[in-house]
């Protein structure tokens, strides 16, 4: 019944956003958690509750909430990855919203557009500050993060774990290893939810460098690097 309750509120949800006639506003907190705080276990509801001709329509017709989508569900990321360790609900959270993420990247890719929407700045939360990164950048720092996150994607070896001493972006991920290497000669106890924990990460990550596959086939559009992966590769990644 509560999976039931969930799908309908995060159905009516996208129904509301992809109303030609409203755009809803970026800072109705409660209008957009409904869309990582409803539970919903399996990434093929994602796919089915937001079908491709709407996520289409929402690119066309409203643009402006597509764009407010993207923000929120990459602001709320960011917010996990430099909080405390995530808590049971901050887990389904990040979840959620990196399954979003997969779901509606591969309609931005597609149209010229909005090809560059993530490394542009945010056109719902413009900034005067020099200092301000695109929305990849957050994104991939983010997901970098939550990529080494005890008891979400590697395995908690320390005492004071889950005391709130230490923020997710400050732990040193060699001290957080999915497998043995060098330095470590012994690989941490396999476990189911890390596992698949990582795998929705890691297949966001390949939707993001995938970018170059929605790309035209003509050499004016491939000799510029994908941007994603350079970022991804370079020395700014810590």
């Amino acid at each position: 019944m509560g999976n039931s309750d969930s799908k309908l509120n995060f159905r009516k949800a996208v129904v509301q956003l992809t109303s030609k006639n409203q755009t809803v506003d970026s800072n109705d907190a409660n209008f957009w958690s409904q869309f990582w705080s409803s539970h919903i276990p399996n990434i093929n509801d994602v796919y089915t509750l937001i079908p491709s001709y709407e996520i289409r329509a929402l690119r066309e017709e409203s643009p402006s909430n597509l764009a407010s989508l993207c923000t929120k569900i990459v602001e709320k990321l960011s917010e996990c990855s430099e909080g405390t360790f995530l808590t049971e609900k901050n887990q389904t959270t990040v979840i959620n919203c990196v399954r979003l993420l997969t779901r509606i990247i591969p309609y931005i890719f597609e149209d010229p557009e909005w090809r560059g929407f993530f490394w542009s700045e945010s056109p719902v939360n413009k900034s005067n500050d020099k200092n301000s990164v695109p929305l990849a950048q957050t994104l991939l720092n983010s997901l970098i993060s939550l990529l080494f996150v005890p008891d979400f994607t590697v395995h908690p070896n320390k005492k004071n774990f889950g005391s709130g001493e230490d923020k997710v972006k400050t732990i040193d991920s060699c001290e957080y290893i999915w497998e043995a290497g060098v330095g470590f000669s012994h690989s941490p106890p396999q476990n189911y939810n890390h596992d698949f924990n990582r795998t929705e990460i890691l297949k966001l990550l390949l939707t993001c460098f995938s970018e170059s596959i929605y790309l035209p086939p003509s050499i004016e559009c491939h000799v510029q690097p994908n941007l994603w992966i350079t970022y991804f590769t370079s020395f700014k990644n810590q």
